[in-house]
This record gives structure tokens, sequence and C-alpha cells, in this order.
């Protein structure tokens, strides 16, 4: 009787495991997760070969098939970083360099057709992962958004500093395009790949991927608009706190030579790739500084044009129409830089600031904008407001403008503006990040959110955030039943859906006069749209040759002895060039993409050619 007592229990135990159990076929291979609540979640998923040993500063592979079944219940570790507290320089080494895993939570096995969102992790391109924590609770953890959404909810990581982004002269003979860099971008690709080819097995549509992403992940999205290789791996995007920035190849090799002289001086450029390809990876990323340093976003490593991943910068890429044209959520918070910002700010802290930041015509209109104030309270507000508005508001304004301008699909802008219930965090306001935990509903998990802490004001945002999120990746349009309508965003109106606890989706036009003030420091004119403007008066004789172009162009009009004024403009609206009865122009330091060219005579505008400089 105790015999048949224990193999019953056994016989239960054994039905319990296999029960929380699943397992899924992938590509690869089979893998095994597990049930948490109703969601089926599986961690560390690999969907790359580690990139080790002569791997490191290549192009990811495919992972090699394996037999039986794969264990995937635990979170793989984060790629090799120096890890900073936000606002602060004290760090940590973390990280292993077998680290190209993804995480998948799905409320159903069966092959169906549910939306999947494919998250991409934010930490300046430096730093970050899948498993990070943040208010004592996972940020990305995807199982409140699985179950309660109802959706596939995918987290990937990548490579990320100098492992990511080194472009050096001893890597380019390595591939067959003669160049290097962009091994982070080439990570997301391959794993947005694999979600294409292996998410209908986990109730997933691969014709529903929507990709959304906050501060670095966000600028990765937005990259991802912009490069060939990507196109078809998703239908919707989602750009949270930031916006696309693509570097010069040169710039970028320049300072990979310098980096990696730092290590070593000794050989050939591909001997010193050799020897930086002893070094442990801590090592490597030992001279990375803040992504953030006194509330002032630093990119050190940047995706390049490189003319395979990215053929044009994003900007370039949006005012031509030659990039992915997706339905497009884009937004920001109010408070974005507090978490940054001293502690202590004296008004002389906002006037230097200005002073800094601001060219000396332009400091007037910034001092009334961002008035000094009297007090530490005041001069904060200022000092926050130009952090926030400078690096984040107004870029958002711009990405949002370029990209509804130059497509027919759909663009929406947010503006998070909830603050937490807490005292201890209202004061700081709509912060960087802050947005994610309502997002990912796990802001009840956080420590400062759990039991009594969470209120309905609370629930009310996250609900409305996931509903949003879930509906934009179903349909491609965020709108929904039980939700207050958000307007289709137009950038002659600059019309927003502000995020809050009760939000009423009327305003129109966010901190225009900041964000025109930093489109001035910036010289961004606004953007033109170059999609379906032809050549105008081709007949009129004026010739711009050669076009394309690598360099130099020459100008030669109809009559030699005829008066006129040509004006080059570049791809933001702004005029680069002007100049009269000029018969050649040195394009050699334009960036690689479409200009706009117009001859005037008499103050009348008689021709308008379009420039590609390659």
């Amino acid at each position: 009787m105790k015999r048949n007592t224990i193999f019953q229990l056994v016989l239960l135990i054994t039905t319990i495991v296999i029960t929380k159990a699943q397992t899924v076929n992938t590509q690869f291979g089979q893998i095994q997760g597990s049930l948490n609540g109703t969601v089926y979640e599986f961690l560390g998923v690999p969907f790359a070969k580690p990139p080790v040993g002569s791997l490191r500063w290549k192009a990811p592979q495919d992972p090699s098939s394996w037999t039986g079944i794969l264990n995937t219940t635990a979170f793989a570790p984060v790629c090799p970083q120096k890890k900073f507290v936000q606002g602060d320089t004290t760090f940590t080494f973390e990280g292993n360099e077998d680290c190209l895993y993804l995480n998948v939570w799905t409320p159903s096995i069966i092959a169906g057709n549910l939306p999947v969102l494919v998250f991409i992790h934010g930490g300046g391109n430096q730093q970050g992962g899948t498993s990070e924590m943040a208010g004592g609770t996972q940020f990305y953890y995807g199982k409140n958004m699985a179950e309660r959404g109802n959706a596939v909810v995918v987290t990937i990581q990548y490579r990320l500093g100098p492992l990511g982004f080194l472009v050096h002269p001893g890597l380019e003979p390595e591939n067959t395009n003669g160049v290097s860099g962009n091994y982070a971008v080439l990570d997301q690709i391959l794993a947005l790949k694999w979600v294409k080819n292996n998410i209908a097995n986990f109730g997933g549509d691969p014709s529903k991927v929507m990709i959304f992403g906050q501060s670095g992940g966000g600028l990765d999205v937005g990259n991802l608009l912009s490069t060939p290789l990507a196109a078809g791996l998703f239908q919707r995007a989602c750009v949270q706190s930031a916006m696309p920035v693509v570097d010069d190849y040169n710039n970028s090799k320049s300072e990979g030579i310098a980096f990696v002289d730092s290590f070593t001086t000794t050989g050939t450029s591909i001997q010193k790739i050799a020897y930086m390809r002893t070094l442990p990876a801590d090592t490597v990323v030992k001279y990375e500084t803040p992504p953030v340093n006194g509330g002032a976003v630093g990119l050190v490593w940047q995706p390049v044009v490189d003319n395979v991943v990215f053929t044009a910068k994003p900007f370039q890429s949006f005012q031509s129409g030659n990039f992915n044209k997706v339905p497009l959520i884009i937004g920001s918070t109010s408070e974005e830089m507090s978490l940054s910002a001293p502690p202590t700010v004296l008004p002389a802290y906002v006037t230097a600031l200005i002073a800094a930041s601001v060219p000396l015509t332009l400091r007037p209109q910034a001092s009334i904008l961002y008035p000094a104030g009297t007090n530490n309270t005041q001069a904060k507000q200022s000092y926050i407001g130009i952090l926030t508005d400078a690096q984040f508001t107004s870029t958002t304004r711009r990405t949002a403008q370029c990209i509804s301008q130059n497509q027919t699909e759909p663009v929406w802008r947010y503006f998070f503006t909830y603050k937490h219930t807490v005292s201890a965090l209202a004061a700081l306001g709509s912060y960087h990040g802050m947005e994610l935990f309502y997002v990912f509903n796990n802001w009840e998990n956080a420590t400062l959110g759990k039991g009594l802490l969470f209120k309905p004001q609370d629930d009310s945002v996250q609900k409305l955030m996931l509903n949003y999120w879930v509906n934009f990746a179903n349909t491609g349009n965020p709108n929904g039943s039980g939700l207050v309508n958000w307007p289709k965003y137009k950038s002659s109106m600059d019309c927003y859906l502000e995020i809050k606890a009760t939000p009423d989706g009327s305003q129109c036009g966010l901190r225009t006069a900041q964000s025109d003030l930093w489109d001035n420091v910036a010289g961004f004119a606004g953007c033109t749209s170059l999609v379906g403007i032809e050549e105008t008066n081709t007949d009129v004789g004026f010739l711009v040759y050669p076009n394309p172009t690598h360099g130099v162009i020459n100008i030669k009009p109809p009559i030699n002895n005829e008066q006129f004024t040509i004006t080059i403009y570049d791809f933001m609206g702004k005029k680069i060039f002007s100049g009269k009865n000029t018969f050649k122009i040195d394009c050699s330091d334009f960036s690689t993409g479409i200009y706009m060219v117009t001859i005037d005579q008499n103050e009348h505008q008689i021709q308008t050619i379009k420039l590609i400089k390659q």
C-alpha cells in the first residue's frame, strides 16, 4: 500500500511537470518552455551562433541545429557591458559574449493569427538586456502583456558597444563588401528573420509583426525603417523616446582605429584585430563611458552608412521615400531627463546650460522659454525642460513630420505625462523609460508599485497603453472599442495623444515654441518631401552633371552670359549652398542621399532638379 502511494505521488508530480512544460518545434530544433499562469514562456531561445572567437566582429550566423529537446526556461546572460546607473558614473561589468538569444511569451501554441510585439531594449546601444531590472522588477518581462493582450511578445538581445559597432580597416577584408561595423543591427535583423520563420508555431501571425523599442532600442527601430535588409520583416513600428541615428562610415572608422590603438599599436590592421580577438570581453568594453552624462545623451557607438546595411542616413531615406513604409507610433515623455539632472539646480546652472547649447542670437528666446527662476525648484524645472525638449520633444516631432510627409501609411504621436502616485516619485515627473512599466503592465510588480501603492490611476494607464499597443500590432491602428480616439498625425497640425489616467485625445501643437527653438538651434528648416516632386521645366536648358555625383558637379546654362542663382537644399529642407553664376560646386562633403537644386533668374524659380549624391 505504501509502495502504491509512493508510485501515485511520483505519477502526480510527473504529470504536473509535463503539464507545465511545453515543447515547440523551431527551424533549428525542439525547445521546451514552461507555463506561467496562462502564458507559455520560452526564455533564452538561441537565434544565432555565439559570436565568440573568430566570430567576434562578424555578421551573425544561424545557430547550429540540435537534436533532442533544448530547455528554454531561464534568461540568457546579457551581452558584455559596462553597466552604469542612470544619472551616475558608478558601474559594474556584466555579461557574456554568448548572448544572442530571445524570449517568447504566448497565450497559445496552436497555430493562429495572434499579433506579435517584438521589443528592442534600450541602453544607448552599449548596455541593457532582456532581463533588465528596474524598480525591483524585470522591466521587460512579457508575461502580463501577452496574457492580458492576447498577443505574442518577443524580446531580443544584440551585441553592444564596441562588440556591436566597431568599424576598423582590419575587419574590412573579412567582408565580401569590404566594410565593417553594424554587427548589432545585423543581430536584430537575424532575430526578426527568426520571428518570421518560427512565430507561427507560437500562435503568432508573421504578417502582424510590430517592432517597438525605447531609448537606444527606439533608435534601432527608427534605423530599421531605413535599411533595405529589414524589408518585409515587420509591418508596424513604434519609436519610444528616441530618433534614428546613423553615423558616417569614415568618421566611425577613425574612431575605431583610435579605439583599437588604445589597446595595441603593434602590427598591421589585421594583426591588431587578431590581437583584439584574444582579449576578454570585459577588457574590450572597459573604456566605455556612461550613455547619459549630466542629462546629455551620448552615442559613442553607432551604426554606420556602409552602403550595405544602410545606404543613406535615416532622414535622407525618409526624405527620398526609400525606406520601409509601415504604420508608425512615435512619442516621448514630459520629463525625460529628470533622473539624470543634478539633485540641486541653481538658477546659474540654467543660464550656463543655455549658453553652452544655444547660439548667442537665440539665447534671449531660450531664456524666456526656460526661465532660470529664483530657486532650485524653478531652476530644475527649466533645466530638465531644456534637456528633454532639445533631445526628445523636438526630435520626435522632426521624425514624425518627415515620415508622415513621405509615406501614405499613418503615423500616430503620443506624449506620456502621467506621474507616479507614490509621492517619493511624483516629483520626478514622467522620466525616461517610465512608460515601459505601463506598456508591459509591470508597475504592479515594482517595489514602489505593489499592493496598496498600485492605484486605480496606474491601472487605467497600463490598460490603455496595453490596448493601444496591441491594437496597433494587430491592425496597424491603435484605436479600438472603449478607447479615446487617437488622432492620426499631420505635420501641419502636430496633433497627439496625451497619455495619462484620463486622456481626451484632443491636443495639437506640442511644445511648439520650444520645438521651434531647438529646430533653429539644429538648423532644421522642416522636411520638404521630395517624393512626388518631379523635376520642373526641364526644357529650360540648364544642365547639372554628373548626376548622380560622387563629388564635383558642373552647371551649364543654355546661354553662357546668362545671370542665374543656384541653390541646393538638403533632405531636411535646409539651404546648404547658394551662389550666383556658379559653374562648379564641390559636393564631396555632402552626405549620401537626395538633394533639391533650384535655379532662379530675376528672383523667379525657373527650374527644379533632383541631385543624387553617392
